[in-house]
């Protein structure tokens, strides 16, 4: 049987690039990850360095996030209706134009925190639509049993790009040209636009989508209904809510202010920590490939959790860069474990036709805390709380969630 198993193991990775469809979704993938990390990083360190507005920054972070919590479900019920690649297409392409105008905003306008909020908060709107219809188009392009392994290129294609994307935008920056960056992220978005449009999929027969689905809203409370019978489904929604709100807030803001306060460091740091925590992440989705676990995944992500709770709590007491780097390489890793073996199962289990629902309130469910997340963090610096203090406090609240989760959640403790 292991022969078997083994055998079927080498035919299926060199089929997925043989795959034109997955070839194409791969090159989207790697350009909009690449560009988006450049954004993200540029936008970071430009508030917090060029402005000097720390405890701001989570107003860019909030304004990006509502949109998603608002609009990530309708989102989903739109991905189950119409072509996803499409929908793709529409979200890069607009993301590129956004970027465009930021460039020409900082050439010939004064930008302003208000400048990235709003920039911000058009992120948000298109990422509503972009993220479903993203989750739900891999399954229709592969057969289930490459799932694992796909979701793990992915992951390790994204990862590569948010390694190298903050180190080139932290030595571009170095030299003062964030005009470049962002240029750097259009381009790359336009590509990725390109490359999704060009993915050739099946579509629906008018008749069947008008029979399944006779309105919009409709769609959404079969969505919701769908996950709710499922128990693993259910955990999923719980455990993603807590551990964004103890978790993402004081990572995402608290990076760049802990390189700025605690480490003293520069631009090159702060991407050198970045690209870490993404390098951390790509060897646990090369380790998850590598392994393709089937057994005991739910009790893989829980204790996953747990440590990736203790890691952050230890990060958040080191005083020097080689600690830091050691600290956020393992945060990372544990990341991947978490994501990816969850991820591939939800997508095998799920229907079709319901993809793009179940994808879409799983991930409003892991960013519908994230704008209160944000909201404290800001609140807690403003008051004088030291971002140590804070992250400290996050990864110990993870930890106790993870405990409980275990006790609790039985269906996300036995799930296989």
């Amino acid at each position: 049987m292991e022969a078997v198993v083994n055998t079927k193991q080498e035919v299926v990775s060199p089929a997925l690039w043989k795959n034109r469809n997955f070839l194409l979704l791969w090159i989207a993938d790697l350009c909009s990850s690449f560009g988006l990390s450049i954004f993200m990083f540029s936008q970071s360190w430009y508030v917090v360095k060029v402005m000097g507005l720390e405890a701001s920054l989570g107003l860019v972070f909030i304004a990006s996030s509502i949109p998603r919590v608002i609009f990530m479900i309708i989102g989903g019920a739109i991905a189950d209706r119409f072509n996803k690649n499409l929908i793709m297409f529409i979200s890069d392409f607009t993301r590129a134009l956004v970027a465009g105008a930021l460039v020409f905003w900082l050439i010939f306008g004064d930008v302003s925190l208000w400048s990235f909020v709003i920039f911000a908060f058009i992120f948000g709107v298109l990422d509503a639509f972009f993220w479903p219809a993203n989750g739900g188009l891999l399954p229709s392009l592969i057969n289930k049993e490459q799932l694992t392994r796909a979701n793990s290129i992915i992951q390790m294609t994204s990862q590569s790009s948010f390694i190298v994307g903050p180190m080139l935008a932290g030595a571009i920056i170095a030299l003062g040209n964030y005009v470049t960056t962002f240029s750097i992220t259009a381009g790359l978005l336009i590509v990725a636009s390109i490359a999704v449009l060009l993915i050739k999929v099946k579509k629906k027969k008018l008749g069947e989508e008008e029979q399944t689905e006779p309105n919009l809203l409709s769609s959404i409370k079969e969505g919701i209904t769908y996950v709710r019978q499922s128990a693993f489904l259910s955990a999923l929604l719980v455990f993603a809510v807590l551990i964004n709100l103890f978790m993402v807030g004081p990572l995402q803001m608290g990076l760049p202010l802990f390189v700025d306060n605690v480490l003293k460091g520069d631009s090159l740091i702060f991407s050198y920590l970045e690209g870490t925590l993404a390098g951390g992440m790509l060897v646990g989705s090369i380790l998850i490939g590598i392994l393709n676990i089937q057994k005991k995944r739910g009790l893989l992500v829980i204790f996953s959790v747990l440590f990736a709770g203790l890691i952050f709590s230890l990060f958040s007491q080191t005083g020097n860069l080689w600690q830091s780097l050691i600290m956020i390489g393992f945060l990372g890793g544990t990341f991947s474990v978490i994501n990816i073996p969850i991820f591939a199962a939800v997508q095998s289990v799920v229907k079709e036709e319901m993809i793009g629902r179940v994808m879409s309130l799983l991930s409003m469910s892991s960013i519908g805390l994230v704008p209160v997340s944000f909201a404290i963090t800001s609140g807690l610096l403003s008051i004088g709380v030291d971002v140590t203090q804070i992250m400290l406090g996050g990864g110990l609240l993870i930890v106790a969630v993870a405990i409980l989760i275990y006790w609790k959640v039985t269906g996300l403790r036995n799930y296989n």
